[in-house]
């Protein structure tokens, strides 16, 4: 009798669930990285720079367990993207890495120290200069916390902690005002010898004044049986949310004359907050220098907002290919950062009062009018809101023009009215 295909799929899903259990997800805690002291804290990383960790304590496995397990082929880890995976460079990745020491980096980190002695109305002494910077002594005003000055009364003195919303807000304060500094040194971390799971990804670069947030789980697949630690083929462990955070630091310094370095680029330190110049100079002039190659000057406005100064000084390929006999020097800041009020952009005069400077948008170099001062050997360029790619010759650039292609003259036949054919008559 022939069975019909109903009963044949019918039996054929009777003896797979018989003998085939179903895989079971388990949540587990978010693994320990570095800056992930608290469930609700946000690691902090940098734009553009590859972000690179020892996955540790996942799912009660240790680094050089986990690391063990994947190179046996029991499980495999991996970064499961739940927010922002359109902001980094490329998809994060978990490789193995040997570990042959037992103190590993994991992370390039940042910490902060106090830059000087602080005390209390000069007297009480409350941190040494190169103590960790832990928290802040804060006075509570107006509905805020804002930073102890030495002018306060003592009976206002408290510790913010840094566990409390507004420290970070307050630790740039403390950075700008030159009162804590950041010390850069390498993360190390005691792992037992062998394999250990490398998380490395990239924020790409914004050129903004916001910061990103990227968020992801951590997902273990079982994909053998192992007994000995209780691991079932198709399970799997997938962790609490984790979120890293990307933001560009503030200038050191705000002045009348300020300069942001090639340094400071380098650590991201880009950002002009415009309502603290405001609150630095008023609606005054003010000037910054960008290391040795370029400045510009401009009456500040209050209602100037902020502003990304990233800037690159890097040869343009484009621009030298095209003109080999020339000499350049380049400026590209990479967010095109736009002011309220016009002002001037200054450049080393190379070619001396032959000098030229152009814009260039990637294909055409716009030139722009400048004077030339002798005295400081430099071109200034006015009526400048919008800082772009500027590129300095020293020389005037000579530009091909297109020839223009001949038109050819046609001769137009008149029209013959075939109404009367014989008299040719209208």
């Amino acid at each position: 009798m022939k069975k019909t295909l109903a009963a044949v799929l019918a039996a054929a899903m009777a003896l797979s669930t018989a003998s085939v259990a179903f895989a079971a997800d388990h949540p587990v805690d978010a693994p320990s990285l570095p800056g992930l002291e608290t469930e609700d804290a946000k690691i902090d990383v940098e734009y553009g720079e590859e972000y690179k960790a020892i996955i540790d304590n996942l799912a009660n496995f240790t680094a050089a367990q986990l690391g063990q397990l994947v190179d046996d082929g029991i499980i495999s880890v991996s970064a499961i993207m739940t927010e922002g995976s359109s902001k980094l460079t490329a998809r994060p990745s978990i490789s193995i890495v040997d570990l042959e020491d037992d103190e590993v980096q994991v992370d390039s980190a940042v910490r902060y120290v106090w830059a000087n002695d602080y005390t209390l109305n000069d007297r009480t002494e409350l941190v040494k200069d190169g103590d960790a910077f832990t928290a802040i002594p804060v006075v509570f005003e107006n509905n805020s916390w804002r930073v102890f000055e030495a002018d306060d009364t003592a009976d206002k003195i408290e510790w913010l902690e840094s566990t409390h919303e507004d420290f970070t807000t307050l630790r740039t304060e403390l950075l700008r005002k030159g009162r804590i500094e950041a010390v850069h040194d390498l993360t190390t971390d005691t792992v037992d010898a062998g394999k250990a799971l490398q998380l490395k990804f990239e924020v790409a670069h914004t050129y903004g004044t916001g910061s990103t947030e990227v968020k992801m789980k951590f997902r273990i697949t079982v994909r053998k049986d192992d007994e000995t630690i209780g691991l079932e083929k198709g399970d799997t462990y997938t962790s609490d949310e984790v979120t890293f955070k990307a933001q560009y630091g503030e200038l050191t310094s705000y002045s009348e004359d300020m300069e942001l370095t090639l340094t400071e680029v380098d650590d991201n330190n880009v950002k002009l907050d415009a309502s603290d110049l405001y609150d630095e100079i008023g609606a005054e002039d003010f000037v910054i220098y960008f290391d040795d190659t370029a400045a510009f000057s401009a009456k500040l406005s209050s209602a100037q907002k902020d502003v990304n100064l990233y800037y690159t000084v890097d040869e343009i390929s484009a621009v030298t290919d095209a003109y080999p006999d020339v000499d350049f020097e380049f400026i590209e800041f990479k967010g095109a950062p736009s002011f309220l009020n016009s002002g001037s952009m200054t450049f080393n005069a190379i070619g001396a009062k032959n000098t030229t400077v152009y814009t260039f948008d990637g294909e055409t170099l716009t030139p722009l009018d400048t004077t030339f001062d002798s005295t400081y050997g430099t071109v200034t360029a006015k009526g400048i809101k919008k800082l772009t790619t500027f590129v300095v010759a020293d020389q005037v650039l000579e530009v091909e023009e297109e020839e223009e292609e001949p038109t050819e003259e046609v001769t137009e036949t008149p029209e013959v009215d075939e109404s009367n054919p014989n008299t040719g008559a209208c």
